[in-house]
């Protein structure tokens, strides 16, 4: 294949992870267990992307248990690098008829964001660099254990309150600083997510389909902004 082949091929992808240098916050998928009987432990792990600025993809984990009978409890991280990570823990109530689930958490989440460009004009750098803390309320409703046990389906909605503390700091040609603009205006989140399961009884894969959307975040901001849609894939085991 020709050299210019192998760069009209590559510069979409290339130009994705240029442009996500400037997302500071990309979605976090919302947990949906469907917990429904009492000691149930559920480990997941996938991947996930995110658009329409293709942040960097992101490595989630998430443990789910219900100690007693309607009540469940949470904890979750998402990693991108090791300057860009959210953890979050939760706990709520589950309830069941048949094969049908409801479940409601209330938690909190943290993030952090480290991010270093170049800029477009080429005579200095800038830093994004920041925190926000999440205060939310999730409901899941699905069906779990269909086709005898080998699937569950089911549609999240988080929603919360999201305070960031971000700077933005320019790096000039003659090697001095300046902070250019900072971010902490605070916002309200709305995240519905599909969630998709099918495999054994234990073991099976998952998929997630999510759409977030921030109330006062700028979505044309150049240095402060979010993805909105993200798709995960990975596996689920039930103990």
């Amino acid at each position: 294949m020709k050299t210019s082949s192998l760069i009209r091929l590559f510069m979409p992808l290339l130009l994705a992870f240029t442009v996500s240098s400037c997302v500071v916050y990309h979605p976090h998928n919302v947990d949906s267990p469907l917990l429904h009987q009492r000691g149930q432990l559920q480990l997941d792990g996938s991947l996930s992307l995110s658009a329409p600025f293709f942040a960097a993809p992101a490595v989630n984990a998430t443990a789910s248990y219900a100690p007693l009978n309607h009540l469940g409890v949470q904890a979750a991280a998402s990693l991108t690098s090791p300057h860009y990570y959210y953890f979050q823990g939760a706990a709520g109530t589950w309830f069941t008829s048949g094969n049908f689930v409801a479940e409601g958490y209330l938690g909190y989440g943290y993030g952090r964001s480290l991010i270093d460009s170049a800029s477009t004009s080429l005579t200095h750098n800038y830093q994004v660099d920041g925190n926000y803390d999440l205060y939310f309320g999730q409901i899941n409703l699905g069906l779990a254990d269909l086709a005898n046990g080998h699937i569950d389906m089911g549609l999240g909605l988080k929603g919360g309150y999201l305070t960031p503390n971000f700077k933005q700091t320019e790096f000039l040609a003659d090697g001095l600083t300046q902070e250019a603009s900072s971010y902490a205006d605070p916002s309200f989140l709305i995240q519905p997510q599909l969630m998709f399961r099918f495999g054994f009884s234990k073991l099976k894969f998952s998929f997630n389909l999510g759409y977030t959307y921030l109330t006062q975040w700028a979505f044309d901001n150049n240095y402060f902004n979010y993805d909105r849609l993200s798709l995960s894939a990975g596996v689920s085991y039930r103990f």
